[in-house]
């Protein structure tokens, strides 16, 4: 859903299926923002965030998911993340979140 929302949006999109494959692509690519789960098979979400942000400090990195707990959100900023997306939530409220992490205005939809 969201690969197919943000080549939309005419964003570059990369994917990965678990937190390996995840940093391989981070070193790949070089994006500029990353979503990331924090249930991922191989390295969980505060442990690829931790090796995103020791290859590149200047990736925004949101991380997006089920887990709605307040330790995990404060865990995750704590280590560096631009957000936190609770599931469910908005598709424009996402859109806003990495357009501010881009510097730059949200797409009008």
């Amino acid at each position: 859903m969201l690969t197919a929302h943000f080549l939309q949006s005419q964003y570059e999109v990369e994917t990965a299926t678990n937190g390996t494959d995840a940093l391989a692509t981070v070193v790949r690519y070089s994006p500029q923002v990353v979503l990331l789960d924090i249930n991922m098979p191989r390295l969980n979400g505060v442990e690829v965030l931790k090796e995103i942000l020791k290859i590149e400090q200047s990736i925004a990195v949101i991380v997006v998911t089920g887990n709605s707990e307040l330790h995990v959100a404060v865990e995750v900023i704590r280590h560096g993340a631009f957000g936190f997306v609770p599931k469910p939530f908005g598709l424009r409220y996402l859109d806003h979140l990495i357009a501010a992490s881009l510097g730059r205005s949200a797409p009008r939809r």
